[in-house]
């Protein structure tokens, strides 16, 4: 799951540890730059949100981005050219 974290500074460990709590097996790996985080984890993206706010972080889940695919595949929508 991707999420959006306000003032997010690269420390995944810190967050990871915040999960971990709900979550022994949390993994959590962090984009600075782009002030994301992907969390793989037992947990709803409700749970985490919680749990990252209960921690002082304001966080939003990010929808995934859509796969590319080749027109005529099996997800093809027809609208490419």
């Amino acid at each position: 799951m991707l999420f959006q974290v306000k003032d997010f500074a690269g420390d995944t460990g810190a967050i990871a540890a915040i999960l971990r709590a709900h979550d022994a097996t949390a993994k959590v790996t962090g984009d600075a730059v782009a002030g994301q985080i992907d969390v793989s984890a037992q947990l709803t993206s409700g749970q985490v949100v919680t749990a990252l706010h209960e921690a002082g972080y304001e966080a939003v889940r990010v929808s995934e981005p859509r796969q590319i695919h080749v027109s005529g595949g099996s997800t093809c929508c027809g609208s490419c050219s």
